[in-house]
């Protein structure tokens, strides 16, 4: 189980970022517009975080490092990316400051490389190319690590777990039933997912009524290819059996989590990770949807007025089951933070979202809801002047 300790990660200089000082809560947010620093933030606290754990996986696969510490940083944020080093930037992270150069190595002998934060990427859909896994070695060098150990991870559940039976969603103990029922009903549309053999591999295929031969990969919607390797992710964080987590994992990153995603949809991924919170992680998440915000705020708002587990089963429409009960009243139980990202500024916490703020970072959720406003404003003006 994660502490409550010193869970403050700071950056400087970093890429887009002037500044970042994070206290990390049980649930944490990061919104801002693209290319504002969210996933080198990400990256950066998974570096700070698994040094050990990641140097030591690269020695396990072989690689090589041709050029130093720049080499090491390509190879890890992705090509060309060591660049950030020109502008020096500083990391914070366990009361301990160092440049970002120098976290490319390990400091620690394999048996104690341990890695306490598991990550999927916003590139997940890479990792299932034609709904086929790949290994960590079949990426090119300079694709993201997190991508490539993510991939791997799924490749190698996918062939030694599933890899018999074939059957991948709906599965016998694998998630709560009331998940299954809402993922069931909110993006597979009842459809079931399997692992099929295909001349020399495995492919993934939605066994979907009246089509015998089941749907192809590049035959699924958006939303459903994104989230299959989420699912994925969540299966390998949420084991079968009487084990409900991964014992040295503390921390979950999950990257726009909505993407593809109807908003019924993402109220069902929104359920997955209270499920993440009761078994004990901690969630920072990555975001470009107002739905997401929007279970923070009711979150912030239930806890001030002393709301109780029944009105957030009602936000989800759940019904008075024992498990939805504990998914609910474990919730409430936790801290929620939200901070905004917006290029060359320093990071603000949001995380009260108060819509009456004077502060429009605030107010208007790191401009999330920025355009609604304003629409608003606009058709409220037009409205006045007809009269």
């Amino acid at each position: 189980m994660s502490s409550k300790g010193n869970n403050t990660i700071r950056v400087t200089n970093l890429g887009p970022i002037a500044e970042a000082r994070v206290d990390l809560g049980d649930l944490t947010v990061l919104v801002g517009p693209q290319a504002s620093g969210k996933s080198i933030f990400l990256q950066t606290l998974k570096l700070a975080m698994d040094r050990n754990h990641i140097w030591g996986f690269f020695d396990s696969q072989r690689t090589a490092f041709n050029n130093g510490e720049k080499s090491k940083l390509n190879g890890y944020f992705g090509r060309g990316l060591s660049g950030m080093l020109s502008t020096g930037p500083m990391v914070t992270w366990d009361g301990k400051k160092c440049a970002l150069k120098g976290l490319v190595n390990s400091q620690r002998p394999k048996s104690q490389q341990i890695e306490k934060m598991f990550y999927i990427p916003a590139q997940r859909v890479v990792s299932l190319p034609m709904g086929i896994s790949q290994s960590f070695n079949n990426f090119r060098y300079g694709d993201p690590y997190v991508l490539r150990y993510f991939g791997d991870k799924i490749n190698v559940m996918l062939q030694s777990e599933f890899g018999d039976s074939g059957s991948i969603f709906p599965v016998k103990g694998r998630l709560k039933t009331l998940l299954k029922k809402q993922i069931s009903k909110h993006i597979f549309n009842g459809a079931e997912l399997s692992l099929e053999p295909v001349e020399f591999t495995t492919m993934l295929n939605l066994k979907v009524q009246g089509l015998p031969e089941g749907l192809p990969y590049l035959a699924w919607s958006a939303g459903q290819r994104e989230f299959v390797p989420l699912l994925l992710g969540l299966y390998w964080l949420c084991p079968a059996g009487k084990v409900s987590r991964r014992d040295d994992i503390e921390w979950v990153v999950i990257e726009e989590p909505e993407m593809g995603l109807h908003p019924r949809a993402i109220a069902t991924f929104l359920l997955l990770v209270l499920e993440l919170l009761e078994r004990g992680y901690r969630v920072v998440l990555s975001t470009h949807s107002t739905t997401v915000l929007d279970l923070v705020w009711v979150m912030h708002e239930i806890k001030e007025c002393g709301g109780k587990e029944c009105d957030l089963r009602q936000l989800f429409s759940l019904p008075a089951g024992q498990a939805a009960k504990n998914i609910a009243g474990s919730a409430l139980t936790k801290d929620y933070k939200v901070y905004f990202f917006e290029r060359g500024q320093a990071v603000q916490d949001i995380s009260t979202l108060d819509p009456g703020s004077d502060d429009k970072a605030i107010s208007h959720w790191g401009d999330l809801s920025g355009f609604s406003s304003r629409s608003a404003e606009v058709v409220a003006q037009v409205i006045n002047r007809s009269f």
